[in-house]
């Protein structure tokens, strides 16, 4: 698994990707390209909302994050963050992509030109003026991305929604079985790298708070998570308090 490094949008100018790749006279050669930083993220609150694709998101009323307005003057809005297929049901603040197909997916869609989309080196390159490369070009999951950027971006209250993971008892949990890039409900993802990833972006940002939010207090965590000092949960009803929802 790849290192993730403590990185901060204010401090990040770009960083070189490559482009194209090609073996000639017995070495590959590599076309390269330095992708500047083209996102100013202006916030108050410090706190977001990351939006995974878990089942127990189906009855939240997610609708109502758009235009948050929480707070004297909007002082604590949240900002939200996303993965894959949820462009097709809500427009978070930013995107992001995983995988060839969805990838694909979105970039023949209209979402891109109204929407910021992030993706690593691969999809950026395969599809120009599309999406946004991903500092660092981490390949994680989707939602150990969107958690992460929440947390490049400066946010120091994150909550969880829709992180479902996987219990082991054959029950693939995710919103979008059976439609395109995803699998059907017995088969099995890859749940312990999902974990490991999330719990590597919680250790790399120890002054971050996750907060997953489920249907019930206790809930089945993955063990990585729960021994992560800066990590709690909470259920749907406390999170409509907590941000003013």
């Amino acid at each position: 698994m790849q290192k993730l490094k403590q990185l901060y949008r204010s401090d990040y100018t770009g960083e070189t990707m490559t482009t194209s790749s090609a073996w000639a006279g017995s070495k590959w050669e590599y076309t390269q390209e330095f992708v500047p930083n083209a996102i100013t993220n202006q916030h108050i609150s410090r706190r977001a909302v990351v939006i995974g694709n878990g089942a127990s998101r189906k009855n939240y009323e997610l609708n109502l994050l758009k235009n948050h307005r929480a707070g004297i003057l909007g002082s604590l809005a949240v900002q939200t963050y996303g993965c894959n297929a949820l462009y097709r049901d809500l427009s978070p603040t930013f995107l992001v992509s995983t995988g060839t197909e969805i990838s694909r997916e979105i970039a023949d869609s209209n979402y891109c030109e109204d929407n910021i989309v992030y993706a690593n080196a691969e999809v950026v390159a395969a599809h120009p003026q599309k999406f946004y490369l991903i500092p660092q070009d981490v390949h994680y999951d989707a939602g150990a991305l969107a958690v992460y950027l929440a947390c490049f971006d400066g946010h120091k209250n994150i909550y969880l929604v829709g992180f479902d993971n996987w219990t082991g008892d054959g029950d693939n949990s995710n919103m979008y079985l059976d439609t395109n890039a995803y699998g059907p409900n017995n088969q099995e993802p890859p749940h312990n790298f999902w974990a490991s990833t999330l719990s590597h972006v919680m250790q790399t940002y120890p002054e971050v708070t996750f907060t997953r939010v489920m249907p019930t207090i206790d809930w089945w965590c993955p063990d990585g998570w729960k021994s992560c000092l800066n990590f709690r949960q909470i259920t749907y009803k406390q999170f409509i308090l907590e941000i003013d929802l």
